[in-house]
């Protein structure tokens, strides 16, 4: 079938395979390439775009890694069929910015929005002072009407004054965060646990006791290093699954003798000064991903 290439701007600082991405995700919000769709192949492609296989592999490579488009050796490269696949370890994005990046339609509904005293677990991880309170927002987040995610944020009131006031129910909190109040999301810590949903989450996600759902931890930091936001974050076992990209390391191949085990890394990685980008997270060596 024919295609239509974008018209990119060889003269603009962002890389041309980064535009051809974003052409490329434009063609799949649009319905024109839908789920399961099959990718013209590349030497096609490329001449089409009018760019060389090369810069048209990294932007497709970008989109691999990020769960939009998926390889199948000797058979091509397709749009995935599970409609959303976040990048979790590697990537700071929210999760409604996700679904909307696939053109998925969802709605959120918004439990519990107030200013409040924080739990001591929360007030360490937000290196508040006693008696500095927070926003706490607790939401639903809903796909074709079924609630997938259940999400308890929250915010040093401080450093969002008014917060307690926005509509979640139409805006992002790191949206609100960047856009209204101009604070620099840079880096965030995830940790990842399955439980038995109960209680409360159960209700929430509409799930029988014991049914299983992944939790997640997370602390977002700003580009000066103050945590920003603390969230507690459930989704549905049945709607997700989490995979993860790694690599054997070179020291570990040069350097260790056969049989030789290396022990895990404890402690979160330390971000360097090329890591930290503000609204893309930051990336490194392997990437954990929830497919939904």
């Amino acid at each position: 079938m024919g295609v239509e290439g974008p018209q990119l701007d060889r003269t603009s600082p962002v890389p041309l395979y980064l535009q051809i991405k974003e052409w490329m995700l434009d063609q799949i919000r649009s319905g024109r390439w839908p789920q399961r769709f099959k990718l013209p192949a590349e030497e096609d492609l490329a001449g089409a775009i009018g760019v060389s296989r090369g810069t048209l592999r990294k932007a497709i490579a970008a989109l691999v890694s990020e769960g939009v488009l998926d390889q199948i050796h000797g058979k091509g490269t397709f749009v995935t069929a599970g409609g959303i696949e976040q990048p979790l370890a590697q990537r700071l994005s929210a999760f409604s910015e996700l679904l909307e990046e696939r053109g998925i339609t969802y709605s959120t509904r918004v439990l519990e929005q107030a200013l409040e005293e924080p739990a001591s677990r929360v007030a360490s991880l937000l290196r508040l002072e006693p008696g500095q309170r927070v926003v706490h927002l607790a939401r639903i987040r809903l796909v074709e009407s079924c609630p997938v995610a259940y999400m308890e944020n929250y915010v040093p009131a401080h450093l969002a004054p008014g917060l307690e006031r926005a509509d979640f129910t139409r805006n992002g909190l790191f949206r609100t965060l960047e856009q209204e109040y101009g604070l620099r999301l840079a880096w965030g810590q995830r940790t990842f646990e399955a439980l038995g949903a109960e209680g409360d989450v159960a209700r929430y996600l509409d799930l029988p006791p014991g049914a299983p759902v992944f939790y997640i931890q997370q602390v977002v930091y700003l580009d000066d290093g103050r945590p920003v936001e603390f969230s507690d974050v459930w989704l549905r076992g049945d709607r997700f699954r989490l995979s993860a990209v790694i690599r054997r390391s070179r020291e570990g191949r040069g350097r260790e003798g056969a049989g030789a085990l290396r022990g895990p890394r404890v402690g979160p990685p330390v971000p360097g000064p090329g890591d930290a980008v503000p609204g893309g997270g930051w990336s490194g060596p392997g990437a954990a991903k929830l497919s939904f």
